[in-house]
């Protein structure tokens, strides 16, 4: 995601991405995720979502994803590439009987991660 556009998000699938717009309710407590725009890296196509018009800001967040990635590079790209492609999977391709074997131990993974995470981002903060 680019520094400074904090409210999107550029999912990594296989070819490509999709940006979505990410939403907070503070009253609910809740973050979502709103796709906006699908992303082929191989012909530069950008498929825009039903009733969505691009504003400036987001054509020229697609145009620097497109030019410079996520900015990030080595494992970290991978890293975030794999959970792309795993949330990408989950939405588009798995079958129920699929998600239904990888549910949990995906969730537990996840909530792993995101204990590891902030507790790295918390030790930082103190030091």
């Amino acid at each position: 995601m680019t520094k400074g556009a904090r409210g999107y998000y550029f999912r990594p699938r296989p070819n490509g991405a999709m940006l979505l717009q990410i939403r907070h309710d503070p009253r609910l407590r809740r973050t979502e995720m709103h796709r906006i725009a699908g992303i082929d890296t191989a012909t530069g196509d950008v498929r825009v979502a039903e009733n969505h018009v691009l504003t400036d800001e987001e054509q020229a967040l697609i145009a620097d994803w497109l030019a410079n990635g996520t900015g990030l590079d080595g494992r970290a790209a991978r890293a975030v590439s794999d959970i792309g492609h795993i949330a990408h999977w989950a939405q588009f391709r798995a079958t129920a009987e699929e998600l239904e074997s990888a549910t949990d131990e995906l969730l537990w993974a996840m909530q792993d991660l995101r204990e590891v995470l902030v507790r790295k981002l918390a030790r930082r903060s103190t030091e």
